[in-house]
């Protein structure tokens, strides 16, 4: 559940967005993630091939995304999430803003198969 709302600005001849305040999560288990202010994010990085299917733009996508770039960068490795616990948090993140379970799954599927290169060595 999304305890705060994301608020970001873009950054000029960038390929990235800047939070320009926290974004606050807390998982079905109870853990709390806060994403800082200042944080860079990408938001979804969907191969072409599935972009017919799933739109890196969609609400229900951008937030979670947040939440997954953060967890699968240095910068949480305190939190101590894994790889596969970061992309099990984005499926329940984009599932409780109403995203159908099938095309969140999709998702998940994908980054379990082609997302292990963007994961941060901690």
């Amino acid at each position: 559940m999304f305890k705060t709302k994301l608020r970001i600005e873009a950054v000029d001849r960038e390929d990235f967005y800047i939070l320009t305040s926290r974004l606050s999560y807390i998982t079905n288990l109870g853990d709390k993630i806060n994403v800082p202010k200042g944080f860079k994010t990408n938001f979804a990085s969907v191969p072409s091939i599935a972009k017919f299917y799933i739109d890196d733009d969609d609400w229900q996508i951008r937030a979670p995304s947040v939440v997954h770039d953060y967890l699968y960068s240095k910068e949480s490795k305190d939190l101590g999430f894994s790889r596969k616990q970061a992309d099990e948090v984005l499926l329940e993140a984009m599932v409780g803003l109403g995203m159908r379970k099938t095309k969140a799954l999709l998702i998940y599927y994908i980054l379990r198969i082609f997302g292990g290169s963007n994961y941060e060595d901690r």
